[in-house]
């Protein structure tokens, strides 16, 4: 189990409040150091409390971090959308 530090929390709060941002985005966002972001944000990963998603931005392969509350607005956000698709067929 991972430890939560007031620095931890405090990068959980700053995740919890945007959209997806990749770690380099996070640390410049938060004026904090990128490794230990990365360190940070992957402990917070291991323990559940956020997803870590692999992307491509200018042609770079980036992590974006999400709150697992922005993930599952995500997938409603996809299922409300198919079953509108299957309604809008019938």
């Amino acid at each position: 189990m991972t430890k939560m530090t007031r620095r931890k929390s405090e990068l959980l709060a700053e995740i919890e409040k945007y959209p997806p941002l990749s770690i380099y985005q996070l640390a410049a966002h938060t004026g904090r150091n990128y490794r230990r972001v990365f360190d940070h944000v992957k402990e917070l990963a291991g323990a559940g409390l956020l997803h870590i998603r692999p992307d491509v931005c200018n042609g770079r392969r980036v992590s974006m971090v999400e709150s697992i509350a922005w993930q599952r607005l995500q997938w409603l956000d996809e299922m409300f959308a198919f079953k509108a698709e299957i309604n809008a067929t019938q």
